[in-house]
């Protein structure tokens, strides 16, 4: 059975935080921010889907907080490309310390899908995991680009 040292997590800019970090790391996870592998000033600028591919290509699990991720058709098609594999908090608007309650909380939930292969993404919400398959995923990305034609 998995455990947190199993968890090889990567957070994306929206989730950054140095408290955020250092408490997943007490938990026995692997943890790499944005900032700590491109530098602070250039992490600001790197573009999703370079990251995405670098840390799906790692395998690592990539955490967040922007869920517009998710709708965003460059983004989205770098997710499945990357077969990224995603957990998000709903939004920006939970401070560190809810933030970290809510993945210890969701632990449990959280280590089956370590041996999981992507595509995939969960939000996690205050009542657990909420999977957005990856038909949906799918089905959004063709939906911006036939918007766009």
């Amino acid at each position: 059975m998995s455990s947190a040292q199993d968890l090889r997590l990567f957070l994306d800019r929206s989730s950054n935080s140095k408290r955020l970090a250092q408490a997943l790391r007490d938990m026995g996870t692997d943890v790499v921010t944005i900032g700590e592998r491109y530098g602070v000033k250039p992490a600001e600028t790197v573009k999703d889907v370079r990251w995405l591919s670098e840390a799906s290509s790692e395998g690592r699990i990539c955490v967040g907080a922007d869920s517009s991720i998710l709708k965003n058709e460059l983004e989205i098609a770098a997710v499945l490309e990357s077969s990224a594999r995603y957990l998000l908090y709903p939004n920006n608007n939970l401070s560190a310390r809810q933030q970290i309650e809510r993945f210890q909380g969701l632990l449990p939930e959280m280590l089956p899908l370590i041996d999981r292969p992507g595509p995939w993404a969960y939000k996690m919400t205050p009542d657990g995991l909420l999977e957005v398959p990856e038909a949906v995923l799918r089905k959004r990305l063709e939906d911006r680009k036939r918007r766009r034609e």
